[in-house]
């Protein structure tokens, strides 16, 4: 859970952490953007200026054509005069593409153009007299001149006014310059200080996993020489207690066989509980065995075992058994699994010898065994990353006295009984053998109720090999 939420964390912080370079990152965009558009504004009143003394150069070429035309009367200035008029439709035409976000100097482009117009048409007047071989006329010029001056005098206000805003315009270009280096710097120190936050959470996390694998290999370790130690001692102690449980018994037999006679009642009483307590004892010992095998890891020798098979072998041994209380064993086809054979054997023998036990007086055992796949998701309260695994579901559903719903993890307990030992004989490690072997196949075991104690169910899940897994 720590781990857990200490990832998200740090996923959570990465997740700001993007958010926020982004939003520096598309500021500093929009900012690149707008120094794109300052720039692209200053060079705009620059063409406008441009342009601007263009048409003033392109109607000087014009005047000094038509007056050189008039002075000399040679055809030769009329060239540049021509060129000047032909360059002056484009230069106007220009012009006015450039100024037509600019109502102001688009009405005094408006103006420029009627006065040069007209003052074309007083420089036709004359260039017609002259190739007619007369006198210029002097009104006529001195008009021109006029329309001319005013021309300039318009040129002049739309200098001023272009130079003007390119004083704007270049200062709000600095201003969007720095803006823009500042959003850059920003974003790169921002982006640093990430990097080197990311890269210490990430230190500090590596580090306190590495500190925490050491800490588990410590524990796994210890706790694998504490197994080793309490496997030792259970088998050592369980070998130790069966010479003293063999004289017990022995001498307990020979008070039969030769003074049990001599005896009083009480006294036989007394011998006949020595001898059941010293074959429950046995028992017990039987079992702590058997429960300790389980827990070697030197015998988790896994292959490939016919559950078909292997319940027809349980049916065999238990012959006797089912035919004295008449016992029905139903059984589906069953898949072969990859498992440990005699801890198999273990766990169907013992539910199924369960299930005999556990019958009601009067009533014959029913048990039935029923197989399906399944989802690890369908096994309640198993871990997340096992919800995708597919698992054989191998469900024993009997007919006995069954049990009350909140013993369904109590029966698991090994020495855990529900019923005096009067009543049904046993040690009460049966069905924790069952869990243990289960566990070693890296399955599960369920045991369900059945309404108003009419039986029980209990279901094991094995993981599915792929190899050995039946079709659904």
């Amino acid at each position: 859970m720590i781990l857990r939420n200490d990832l998200l964390g740090i996923f959570l912080a990465m997740a700001v952490s993007l958010f926020m370079l982004i939003f520096l990152s598309w500021l500093a965009y929009d900012r690149v953007q707008e120094t794109g558009r300052r720039t692209e504004s200053v060079n705009h009143s620059y063409r406008v200026r441009l342009k601007n003394k263009d048409l003033t150069n392109t109607l000087s070429i014009i005047e000094i054509g038509h007056r050189g035309y008039l002075l000399s009367g040679q055809e030769k200035y009329l060239y540049p005069y021509a060129e000047g008029r032909n360059k002056l439709k484009k230069v106007t035409r220009d012009f006015r593409l450039l100024v037509r976000d600019n109502p102001l100097q688009l009405r005094r482009l408006d103006t420029i153009n009627m006065l040069i117009q007209r003052h074309i048409n007083l420089i036709e007047l004359n260039i017609s007299r002259i190739k007619a071989k007369q006198h210029f006329d002097g009104v006529a010029l001195e008009e021109g001149r006029k329309e001319m001056d005013k021309i300039r005098v318009i040129s002049r206000h739309f200098e001023e006014d272009e130079l003007q805003l390119l004083n704007q315009r270049a200062e709000m270009q600095k201003i969007a310059d720095r803006n823009t280096n500042f959003y850059l710097l920003l974003l790169s120190v921002v982006s640093l200080a990430f990097l080197l936050i990311f890269f210490r959470l990430l230190y500090v996390e590596l580090s306190r996993r590495i500190s925490f694998q050491k800490t588990l290999e410590e524990k796994l370790t210890d706790l694998e020489r504490a197994n080793a130690e309490l496997e030792q001692f259970a088998y050592v102690a369980s070998h130790d207690l069966q010479e003293p449980l063999r004289k017990i018994r022995a001498f307990g037999e020979r008070l039969i066989l030769k003074q049990y006679d001599q005896l009083s009642e009480d006294g036989k009483a007394n011998l006949t509980k020595i001898n059941q307590s010293a074959n429950r004892m046995q028992q017990l010992i039987d079992d702590l065995l058997l429960f300790s095998r389980t827990a070697n890891m030197r015998e988790k020798i896994f292959q490939e075992i016919d559950l078909n098979t292997l319940v027809k072998r349980i049916q065999e041994e238990f012959s006797d058994t089912i035919s004295k209380k008449k016992v029905t064993i139903k059984s589906v086809t069953l898949p072969v699994i990859s498992g440990i054979e005699f801890q198999i054997i273990q766990l169907f023998n013992n539910l199924i010898s369960n299930a005999i036990k556990y019958s009601k007086p009067t009533t014959p055992p029913v048990i039935e065994i029923v197989y399906k796949q399944v989802l690890g998701e369908s096994i309640a309260g198993i871990n997340t990353n096992l919800k995708e695994n597919i698992y054989h579901q191998i469900s024993f559903i009997d007919n006995g006295i069954g049990f009350d719903p909140i013993y369904a993890e109590k029966i698991f307990v090994i020495f855990q009984r529900l019923h005096n030992r009067s009543e049904y004989e046993g040690t009460g490690i049966g069905l924790a053998l069952c869990r243990r072997i289960v566990s070693n196949h890296n399955g599960f075991i369920v045991a369900e109720a059945k309404p108003n104690q009419e039986g029980a169910i209990f279901h094991i899940y094995l993981p599915v090999t792929n190899h050995l897994a039946p079709k659904l």
